[in-house]
């Protein structure tokens, strides 16, 4: 019992202890699920919860904004005066609007900018009228519209029909008497752009200076016109150059090197003069 109670208590070598082989220690690695393994995909991870922020009343027209957007298209169709009860009969047909959500819709069309209030209208109650860019609804409008302008600038025509939708019979009409100067589309040949015309400033040329005018002929080509144009003493601006013309290449300048005069320190002479003889 001794002999195996010293054995068991003796020390292991030092040699033994310093060259023992460390156990090398791994954490355990997951073991892979059926589902993450079948068809060779990777297995997704669940998506994170995010809140995004959501606009306040999603549904179709149930916003402010889109009632106020109806009730503009509404009285741009009209095209006349209409009263509040009308817009908001238009504009909230199944009958249901809180006092909060009619008096900010009233507020939002009365100071609309593209709307127009006159508050004396409908009996004292007031009335709405889509207001476009130009405030122009027929010809007589049109034409004084344009001799208040302060510029000469065109008006588009596109612009007019915002309160004018029938304003292309009226612009024909008033080109044919000569009162518009009209551009027109080269696709359909609808009109474009609009400006003021005096029809006293035109003046009617007779027809036979007209066919004498159209009866002149002109060369058929840039080289006959040139020619042309050089029997009668005239300098064309396509003048070909001669290529037989020695052109002289440019003298270069000679670069002049600068002289500087003679500079003095008169003002520094006592200052420079040498004074070393006067050294002890």
């Amino acid at each position: 019992m001794s002999s195996f109670n010293s054995a068991t208590s003796s020390p292991m070598p030092k040699a033994n202890r310093l060259n023992a082989p460390s156990q090398p220690t791994s954490a355990p690695s997951p073991t892979p699920s059926n589902s993450s393994n079948m068809g060779g995909t990777k297995r997704k991870r669940p998506d994170i919860n995010i809140t995004y922020s959501q606009p306040m009343l999603t549904g179709t027209g149930e916003s402010l904004l889109s009632k106020v957007h109806y009730a503009l298209r509404y009285l741009q169709d009209k095209g006349t005066w209409l009263s509040f009860q009308e817009i908001l009969n238009y504009c909230f047909a199944n009958g249901e609007i809180t006092d909060n959500v009619r008096h900010a819709f009233k507020r939002v069309i009365t100071s609309h900018d593209r709307v127009e209030y006159d508050p004396a209208a409908n009996k004292g109650k007031g009335a709405y009228r889509f207001k476009p860019k130009h405030n122009v609804r027929n010809a007589d409008e049109l034409r004084a519209y344009l001799q208040k302008r302060p510029n000469a600038q065109g008006i588009s025509v596109k612009e007019l029909k915002e309160g004018w939708p029938d304003a292309v019979k009226s612009i024909d009409l008033l080109e044919k008497r000569g009162e518009l100067l009209v551009t027109r589309m080269k696709k359909d040949n609808a009109p474009k752009m609009v400006w003021q015309n005096d029809p006293t400033l035109t003046y009617n040329i007779e027809p036979e200076f007209k066919n004498a005018w159209h009866s002149i002929q002109l060369p058929a080509n840039m080289d006959e016109l040139r020619s042309k144009l050089e029997a009668a003493g005239l300098k064309p601006t396509s003048a070909s150059k001669d290529p037989n013309a020695v052109v002289k290449p440019k003298e270069k300048k000679r670069k002049t090197t600068r002289k500087s005069g003679k500079q003095t320190n008169v003002h520094m002479v006592g200052i420079l003069r040498d004074y070393s003889h006067k050294r002890k």
